[in-house]
């Protein structure tokens, strides 16, 4: 997976800097350039899908999963800060940004956003940005981007899903410093119905219980993964934007944890409607990594988790 101490100390700052986004991309991948080289080796085409155009052609999705309730609400924007042991190596937000509507389709546009610290940009300097765009009532997402602009490293991934044919086209763009585009491909996988990309997957996450798992299944790159969330117990956990009674829950990806044999990750959800992410912690061989929930905006009313 990951080869050096160095590459892994970057790797899961920047694991954390990008949130629930980036968690099971770093998991079941090798690393950014060995990925890049399969890509690059797999197709010819050039051509370039646009946003719109892509969530236009799926309208003939008929039948659909539907989720009457939600755990999230249009405007919410999450706000976190990431510690390198008690270094803040960066920051984070995730924010649900809109409904929109195009040839009568309703979506959900959902971001992340993830910048490293003014002390850690002359180490490794990183931007990230991650985007779902997702079916207004299925919550299944319609097209998934990530931008990912990580030192040197600047590339984007593009996934359009065509659930009606269970199948995904990833679109694979890579940068020189320049932003001058030096190898685009396409890749077709297959996908069942209505399966989620990893920043929508995170969104469906509700109705916890201690002792009862549950089940989703995501697509990270050009590849379909199940994902187990295991539901420990329930705590209190003080953060910069307050107490919140919390899930303790753990990502497993096919029966291992997320970090495999380098670590485990557990992230704390809120005890109410809301599942606002808290906290999240890794402990690895090369030390503590934490994520802390240090604002919350635009959920109206009282959060029932808060603790006084």
């Amino acid at each position: 997976m990951i080869k050096n101490q160095k590459t892994l100390k970057i790797s899961l700052i920047l694991i954390l800097l990008t949130f629930s986004g980036l968690i099971l991309s770093n998991a079941v991948s090798t690393t950014k350039t060995a990925y890049a080289d399969e890509i690059e080796n797999t197709s010819d085409q050039d051509s370039v899908t646009t946003q719109e155009d892509s969530i236009v052609s799926i309208n003939r999705v008929s039948t659909a999963p539907f989720y009457p309730t939600k755990a999230f609400s249009l405007g919410e924007i999450l706000s976190f800060k990431i510690r390198y042991g008690f270094v803040t190596a960066g920051s984070a937000v995730m924010m649900v940004k809109s409904v929109e509507e195009k040839n009568g389709r309703k979506y959900y546009h959902i971001q992340t956003k993830a910048r490293s610290s003014s002390g850690f940009d002359w180490i490794y300097k990183v931007r990230d940005e991650v985007n779902t765009f997702v079916d207004f009532d299925g919550l299944y997402p319609l097209r998934f981007e990530k931008k990912l602009r990580e030192g040197s490293y600047k590339a984007d991934q593009l996934v359009d899903f065509f659930h009606a044919d269970s199948m995904a086209k990833l679109e694979y763009i890579r940068y020189e410093s320049n932003m001058k585009v030096s190898k685009r491909r396409i890749v077709e996988f297959k996908i069942p119905p209505f399966a989620n990309d990893i920043l929508s997957a995170f969104y469906l996450i509700k109705n916890l219980e201690v002792g009862k798992p549950i089940y989703l299944t995501a697509s990270e790159k050009d590849k379909v993964y199940n994902l187990k969330v295991e539901v420990y117990k329930k705590e209190i956990i003080d953060a910069d934007a307050g107490k919140f009674r919390c899930f303790e829950i753990e990502p497993l990806l096919e029966g291992e944890g997320i970090f495999k044999q380098k670590g485990r990750l557990k992230i704390w959800l809120t005890d109410d409607q809301y599942k606002i992410p808290v906290q999240m912690t890794s402990e690895v061989i090369v030390g503590h990594i934490t994520t802390e929930l240090t604002e919350i905006q635009g959920i109206k009313g009282p959060i029932p988790s808060r603790v006084d």
